[in-house]
C-alpha cells in the first residue's frame, strides 16, 4: 500500500488493495442500494416503511478521500464506537487504512463496525453479493472477530439472502446469537432443509440455557454420537426431522390464531449500518423445539460423572436437601402474564432451580429452597401467587395457595 503523509491525494484510496471499502462518490450510499433493492422486490426481505428511498441521504461510513490522513501515532487514542469515517482524527483515518489492508486482525471497535456496514450494504446489491457473503465467511473464523455479535448477525442475513444453509448452521454454532436470533436462524434453517445435528442441537441448547444435566457435562468427542443417535430416534417419532416439524408447529398455531396468515411475521433485523432497515421473515421455534431438546439432553450420558469438588465458600449449590431438613419446592409452567420471562431469569439464578418435562411433554420449572432461602422465594412469589400453574410443596405435602404467606403455619 502506498505510505502517504499529512495528506492524501484522492488516488490513494482507489488504489488500496481491500476491494470491500467504499468511497464517497464512487460508491452507491446506503440509502441508494436500499432504493434500489426495494424496486427489485426480493422475496426474502423488505424494506421498513420508515425508509422512504431518499438517495440524497449521506453515506456516514463511506470514505471521504478527500480527508487528510495524518502519521500513525502510538499514542494517539481508539475512536469511540459508532463514530462516523468523518468522524475520525486524521491519525485515526491513518490507522483505519493501515488496518484495513488486513481486517481479519483485531482492530477498534468502530473500525469493525463501519467495515460490517460495508459488507451489509454490498448484501443489497446483486453484484457485490457474493463478494461480500465470502469476506463475511471469512471473518468468521478470525481470531480479530471472536465474539462480535455485528458479525455474526451480519453473516446470518447473508446466509439467508444467499439461501445457504450451511452457512447459517455454521453462525449459529460460533454462540454469538441472542436466544431470538437462534430461535430464527433455525426456521431459516428448517425452511432450507437443514436438519438437527449434534452441533445444532448443542448450539441451540446452550443458546437457550437450557438446565439439564447433559448439556452441563456435554463432551463433544464421546457425547455427540450419543446425542445423534437420539435425533434420529426422535425424529422417527415425530415423523420428520424436528426442525421441520417445529417449522410446521409454528406455523399451524399462528394459523390457527391468524387464518390469513401465510408467511412467518415480518420483524425488524437488527444490522451494524444505521441507515439499513430490513424486515425479515421470521417465525419462533423456540416453544415446539425447546421441550425436544431439554427431553434429548436429559436422558443422555454424560461423559464423565460429576464429582463435588471442595469449596470454601460454604455454598451448597447442588447438593440434595437431607430428609431431616427443611426444604420447600416451587414448581410453575408457561404463563401468558408479562412477568413470565423475568421470572424465569430469577428462577434460573437460584442454586436448587430444575428444569424438567411433564408426563404430558410440558416444560416445568422447579425450585428447591432451604429455609434460609425463603427471600428469594418471597421475592418469586410476589410475582406469580395468581398464575394458575403454581404449585407449592413442603417437605414433600403440597400447600394450598391460600396458605403461602409469611409466617404461615403450614410453611414452617
Amino acid at each position: 500500500m502506498p505510505t502517504v503523509g499529512p495528506t492524501v491525494h484522492p488516488s490513494f484510496w482507489m488504489q488500496h488493495p481491500n476491494l470491500h471499502l467504499r468511497l464517497l462518490g464512487r460508491d452507491p450510499t446506503a440509502s441508494t442500494a436500499i432504493a434500489a433493492a426495494a424496486r427489485r422486490g426480493s422475496t426474502l426481505f423488505r424494506v421498513d416503511s420508515r425508509i422512504q428511498g431518499d438517495t440524497s441521504v449521506d453515506d456516514y461510513a463511506q470514505i471521504d478521500p478527500s480527508l487528510p490522513l495524518a502519521r500513525d501515532d502510538a499514542s494517539a487514542a481508539d475512536p469511540l464506537p459508532n463514530t462516523s469515517y468523518a468522524g475520525f482524527s486524521p491519525v485515526q483515518r491513518r490507522r483505519f487504512a493501515n488496518w484495513l489492508a488486513a481486517p481479519e486482525m483485531a482492530g477498534p471497535v468502530a473500525f469493525r463496525q463501519i467495515y460490517v456496514a460495508w459488507l451489509e450494504t454490498a448484501l443489497l446489491e446483486e453484484a457485490g453479493r457474493p463478494r461480500a457473503t465470502r469476506e463475511l465467511s471469512a471473518l468468521l473464523a478470525a481470531a480479530g472477530w471472536r465474539d462480535d455479535s455485528r458479525l455474526a448477525h451480519a453473516a446470518l442475513l447473508a446466509g439467508w439472502l444467499a439461501q445457504d444453509a450451511e452457512m447459517i448452521s455454521r453462525v449459529m454454532a460460533l454462540g454469538r446469537l441472542s436466544p431470538s436470533q437462534l430461535a430464527t436462524a433455525a426456521g431459516w434453517l428448517a425452511q432450507l432443509g437443514g436438519t438437527l445435528d449434534a452441533e445444532c442441537g448443542l448450539a441451540l441448547a446452550r443458546g437457550w440455557n437450557l438446565h439439564v444435566p447433559g448439556l452441563t457435562d456435554f463432551h463433544a468427542e464421546s457425547d455427540s454420537p450419543l446425542l445423534e443417535l437420539r435425533i434420529t430416534s426422535l425424529a422417527n417419532t415425530l415423523g420428520a426431522d424436528p426442525l421441520a416439524w417445529a417449522l410446521a408447529a409454528c406455523r399451524a398455531e399462528g394459523q390457527a390464531e391468524q387464518p390469513d396468515k401465510k408467511t412467518g411475521v415480518w420483524q425488524p433485523w437488527p444490522t451494524a449500518h444505521r441507515d439499513i432497515r430490513l424486515l425479515l421473515p421470521q417465525e419462533n421455534l423456540r416453544p415446539a423445539l425447546e421441550p425436544r431438546l431439554v427431553d434429548l439432553f436429559a436422558s443422555l450420558p454424560v461423559a464423565r460423572p460429576t464429582v463435588p469438588g471442595p469449596t470454601d465458600n460454604g455454598s451448597d449449590a447442588g447438593q440434595p436437601i437431607p430428609p431431616a431438613e427443611w426444604g420447600m419446592i416451587l414448581e410453575f409452567g408457561n404463563s401468558r402474564s408479562q412477568h413470565y420471562d423475568y421470572v424465569v431469569h430469577l428462577a434460573r439464578k437460584q442454586p436448587g432451580y430444575r428444569l424438567l418435562m411433564d408426563e404430558t411433554r410440558q416444560l416445568v420449572h422447579r425450585v428447591h429452597f432451604r429455609r434460609r432461602q425463603m427471600r428469594n422465594f418471597w421475592r418469586l412469589w410476589n410475582y406469580m401467587e395468581s398464575w394458575s400453574n403454581v404449585r407449592v410443596y413442603v417437605n414433600g405435602e403440597a400447600v394450598q395457595k391460600i396458605h403461602v404467606y409469611p409466617y404461615s403455619s403450614v410453611m414452617r
